[in-house]
């Protein structure tokens, strides 16, 4: 007996079947793909559109791989890495390239930002973080004297600090670097619709299901409770990199934070700046910068094919001109 289910059952497959051969691959196009892991003290995620789940997760999983060697190389926290053992000795022959590409990159941007941007301010970092039974004035003072990024020579294959006890963390660059290089490793892998998001340091390429990828900001105020986004935007081939001083406090009344300013040894009050880049390296150092200056959105009008969004102490949100 010819059921209506059976009925409705054929008419679907002969519809199917006139379907043009574009029909059908659009209807049978590729699942997306994610996959997230924890590194650089972070959830790291990559999502995919456009491509097989075998070619997805081979060229995710080489992305996670080389983003890790990074890591490992330039992490601040480990004294066998190659950061690590600069720190100790003051100077590191026959440097890394990753570890040259991002300590040149530091310069570039530190003399962008006049200054705003420094690698070179972790001794004085490390006094804060020492700092629970508060700080030690005189410690304080003599480290704020190793700031100084025209101090760090990386002309050559090996980098050298000119001041005794300098030390360099590369925290507001180097996760930038990581991601635009995992970026890197999906489009050699045939992906060209992806989004990596490396806690905050994004890069967006193509789109996801031929609409853009879709980024919200994060509010400052989300561990009080306050979890509405300031701006979501679309991002196609761009980069974006959020800094704040929410995310590391280094005091239980939240006064002291990670993000220093070169100039004064003070703690940024900017509770959070995202800029929109060519690359995740670039949006993450100036984001980075963004948080001590006394007139980021201005600053930023004069970089070009960059833009910044601004979260005030207030709670309310600047913008340059090119946010959109």
């Amino acid at each position: 007996m010819l059921t209506r289910r059976f009925f409705l059952r054929c008419l679907t497959a002969a519809a199917a079947a006139a379907l043009p051969v574009s029909a059908l691959a659009r209807t049978a196009a590729p699942a997306p793909f994610t996959e997230t892991r924890v590194m650089m003290g972070t959830f790291v995620t990559i999502k995919t559109c456009g491509v097989s789940e075998m070619q997805a997760a081979d060229a995710v999983g080489r992305a996670f791989e080389r983003m890790s060697e990074l890591e490992a190389l330039l992490t601040r926290f480990d004294r066998a890495s190659a950061l690590g053992q600069l720190n100790a000795t003051g100077r590191l022959k026959d440097a890394p390239v990753p570890l040259r590409t991002v300590v040149q990159a530091a310069s570039r941007m530190h003399a962008l930002t006049g200054g705003a941007f420094d690698p070179t301010v972790l001794s004085l970092l490390e006094v804060l973080e020492r700092s629970s039974a508060g700080i030690d004035a005189k410690e304080a003072a003599e480290a704020s004297e190793l700031i100084g990024m025209t101090h760090v020579d990386a002309s050559g294959s090996d980098i050298r600090f000119d001041r005794s006890g300098m030390k360099m963390s590369l925290d507001g660059i180097a996760k930038g670097y990581i991601a635009d290089e995992g970026a890197r490793l999906l489009r050699e892998s045939g992906v060209r619709n992806f989004l990596v998001n490396a806690g905050g340091d994004i890069v967006a390429q193509g789109g996801k299901n031929g609409a853009p990828w879709r980024v919200a900001v994060e509010n400052p105020e989300k561990y009080r409770g306050n979890t509405a986004y300031p701006a979501v935007r679309n991002l196609t081939n761009q980069a974006m990199a959020t800094s704040g001083t929410y995310e590391n406090r280094l005091d239980g009344k939240g006064t002291l934070n990670h993000i220093l300013n070169p100039a004064n040894g003070l703690c940024a009050t900017v509770p959070g700046a995202s800029v929109v880049a060519a690359s995740a390296m670039e949006a993450d150092a100036l984001a980075t910068a963004l948080c001590v200056m006394s007139r980021p959105v201005a600053f930023m009008e004069g970089v070009p094919q960059a833009s910044c969004l601004i979260t005030l102490p207030t709670g309310k949100v600047q913008r340059s001109s090119r946010w959109s």
